[in-house]
């Protein structure tokens, strides 16, 4: 009975060489076969699954696997001659084998662990190789179930490496990974969270403040955002006054004072009349303007609220118009209704002669237009630097000629015979001779004096004025300015400087102005440097005199 018992388990132990050799080529369908057949026997020869597992690694042919001790057995079950030599072999090695099994066990241990597990999961279908299944087994028996679960739980976490690092192919690497795999997911979260830091900059709220800043000085420059009145509006203004005005100045009429201006200047019949004519075109015209004019100051007539506004100089040179002589003309400046506008603040001008046909068009920026009639005409601007052969005017009414004739009095006597000097009443009525080339320059150095020493020339400057103090409002000068500037003339005070900054709306005695204009630089540097000079010595002069 021994004798056919151990034949019995020879055959099966015959059978199962066979089928692990198939299975050493691919040692993943030896660990497939492991679970089906884990409960029906356990093998007493854990040792040659071992030493088949080290010729897997070793060596992947089943030759190899032959060579070794798993060959004889393979040999012995093909006859019954065998079991004898398998009864012995099997006595002694579970005497030799009981110990160096929990060493060995504890190497493959790991693999089948690793390796097992998720070959389980995905396929279940072979159920071959007891021998070898049974006898890896048992010394994990005591050890399995734990790391089972363990490894139920990493399974889950390798499938979530693939999705955060999709490029690291871990079909070779599932024995090394798995620890791996848990401290690469970290490194991918401080990978990631920096690319959010950098992506967390574009709230770059302080971009967007200067987009609620923006809009807060919008409102004032709403205003100025409106388009300028159209030049020829003026000049059909201009042309009113002047047929309202013409024919009583070339009849020499409307010489009578009927009241002072605000500026302190005389108001004649004949400016009335041009007041008039203004008023009753910008009523039937109906555009929401207000306008700023020498008798009237300020003024609106519409119930809509004014865009546009006009500064008027309805007759500049009333004493030349009442007499019959040329030297007077309309001058019409235009600006948007803004507060406290400044001379910069002019956008479009017109000068027309009252007993001429000429008509200076100006727009800030797009230079100037001179009509004849219906003719076009060019500027002319002299290129005359020399003081000897200077052409130019001076205005005087209202100015102390104690304080003005001294000042010039050489530069008269050097130029009144190669050039020519001219005492004119309208300060736009010179600017605009720059531009025909019948002036070199124009002077007005009266209220250089007013500001400098004041408390020595104010009784000079009463008795000129007849108690009040006349000098050059920025109505009188900001339509030809406008028109001087853009033909390419050299236009400032007597210091220097520009008139940018002047209000155009304040024609009190503190905001009168003085004038040094010229057709070049050259000539306006050195009318600067005479003028400069001869004021200062007389200013000297002056203080050294008890105050009055």
């Amino acid at each position: 009975m021994a004798k056919r018992q151990e034949a019995a388990k020879a055959k099966k132990t015959a059978v199962s060489p066979k089928k692990p050799t198939n299975v050493k080529g691919k040692p993943k369908t030896t660990v497939k076969a492991a679970p089906p057949k884990a409960k029906p026997a356990v093998a007493k020869k854990p040792a040659p699954p071992k030493k088949a597992v080290v010729a897997k690694k070793a060596v992947a042919t089943k030759k190899a696997v032959v060579a070794k001790k798993p060959a004889k057995p393979a040999k012995s079950t093909a006859r019954a001659a065998v079991p004898p030599k398998k009864a012995k072999a099997a006595a002694p090695a579970p005497k030799k084998k009981p110990a160096p099994a929990p060493k060995k066990a504890v190497a493959p241990a790991k693999p089948v662990k690793k390796v097992a597990p998720a070959d389980l999961k995905k396929k279940k279908s072979a159920v071959v190789v007891p021998a070898k299944a049974l006898k890896k087994q048992p010394p994990v028996k005591g050890k399995t179930p734990p790391p089972v679960k363990k490894a139920a739980a990493v399974v889950p976490k390798k499938p979530a490496t693939p999705k955060k690092a999709a490029v690291k192919p871990a079909a070779k690497q599932t024995v090394k990974p798995p620890v791996k795999a848990e401290k690469t997911p970290p490194k991918a979260a401080k990978t990631a969270t920096p690319p959010v830091k950098t992506a967390a900059p574009p709230p770059k709220a302080p971009a967007a403040k200067p987009k609620e800043t923006a809009p807060a000085p919008a409102p004032a420059r709403k205003e100025k955002m409106v388009p300028p009145i159209p030049v020829s509006f003026l000049v059909e203004l201009a042309q009113n006054i002047k047929e309202a005005v013409e024919e009583s100045a070339r009849a020499v009429k409307g010489r009578e004072v009927v009241s002072h201006a605000e500026s302190g200047d005389v108001t004649f019949q004949l400016d009335k009349i041009a007041e008039k004519a203004l008023l009753t075109f910008l009523k039937r015209a109906g555009k929401p303007v207000a306008y700023y004019s020498e008798d009237a100051g300020y003024s609106t007539f519409t119930s809509e609220k004014p865009k546009h506004l006009l500064v008027v100089d309805p007759i500049d040179g009333s004493r030349a118009a009442k007499s019959g002589f040329e030297g007077c003309v309309v001058a019409v400046a235009s600006t948007r209704v803004i507060e406290r506008p400044t001379m910069a603040d002019v956008d479009n001008a017109v000068v027309l002669e009252l007993l001429g046909d000429r008509c200076f068009q100006a727009e800030r920026g797009k230079g100037v237009k001179i009509t004849a009639g219906n003719q076009p005409r060019r500027p002319k601007l002299s290129a005359n630097t020399e003081l000897r052969t200077m052409i130019w005017s001076m205005t005087v009414p209202g100015r102390p000629a104690e304080l003005v004739f001294p000042t010039v009095a050489r530069l008269i006597d050097h130029s009144s015979l190669e050039g020519g000097f001219f005492a004119c009443n309208s300060t736009a009525y010179s600017l605009t001779r720059l531009l025909t080339n019948q002036l070199d320059a124009c002077v007005d150095i009266a209220n250089r004096y007013h500001r400098d020493i004041p408390d020595k020339v104010q009784r000079l400057f009463e008795n000129a004025g007849q108690g009040k103090v006349i000098g050059i409002a920025p109505y009188d000068l900001a339509a030809a300015l406008l028109v001087a500037q853009e033909a390419g003339c050299v236009v400032t005070d007597a210091y220097g400087k520009s008139f940018d900054g002047v209000l155009l709306l304040d024609s009190s005695a503190g905001n009168h102005l003085s004038l040094v204009a010229a057709a070049n630089k050259g000539l306006h540097a050195k009318l600067m440097e005479f003028l400069g000079r001869r004021i200062e010595m007389l200013e000297n002069r002056f203080q050294a005199l008890p105050t009055s």
